[in-house]
């Protein structure tokens, strides 16, 4: 099912600067709502009582217990967070990227996440910064595929995911960054 979407939309002046312009500055509004959403999620995680509280359910649950919270409250209410997120990502597939909607519109690409979260050792700034070198060498490969390269198009579309092991092999070459929290796939049980 086709819809009409998101079209570009070019900052004034930003989008002439050569080279940067273009890349950065005449984008749909999700991609600039995404240079909005990082700082602000950061600053939610990292800076309010509620981001404090739910980092620390990632690392002592029963910390968090002790303290009159609800550990399995704070859980959830970050997977609803995470949902939403991933919902304007699903959201920007469809109305942005693609102008329709197809089943499996990822394309199999969930699994870059997951290992995107990995390659940044749980730091904001380094995962937003892996999105967009994934995006980057995602939007190459479809450009490249357009502009009728030679190369096979099974080897440009192979791109991604041979960017996506070799961040995992630098990942865990480097095996002493940030740790994943401590209660990591811990079930809680509930309170009583």
């Amino acid at each position: 099912m086709e819809t009409k979407g998101f079209g570009q939309l070019g900052v004034p002046f930003l989008a002439d600067i050569p080279g940067l312009g273009p890349v950065l500055f005449r984008q749909d509004a999700l991609v600039y709502l995404s240079y909005l959403a990082a700082p602000v999620i950061w600053f939610l995680i990292a800076r309010t009582r509620w981001g404090l509280n739910l980092r620390a359910t990632g690392e002592n649950p029963e910390a968090v217990r002790s303290g009159g919270l609800s550990p399995l409250g704070l859980r959830w209410s970050g997977v609803a967070l995470g949902g939403f997120i991933a919902g304007l990502g699903g959201g920007y597939l469809s109305l942005a990227a693609l102008h329709a909607w197809t089943s499996a519109i990822t394309g199999g690409c969930g699994w870059i996440a997951v290992a995107l979260v990995i390659f940044a050792f749980w730091r904001p700034g380094r995962a937003v910064f892996g999105a967009y070198l994934f995006g980057g060498v995602i939007a190459f490969q479809m450009h490249l595929q357009a502009a009728g390269t030679t190369v096979p198009s099974s080897l440009l579309s192979m791109l991604p995911y041979l960017l996506t092991l070799l961040a995992l092999l630098y990942a865990s070459s480097r095996g002493k960054g940030r740790s994943a929290p401590a209660s990591l796939g811990v079930n809680l049980e509930p309170e009583a």
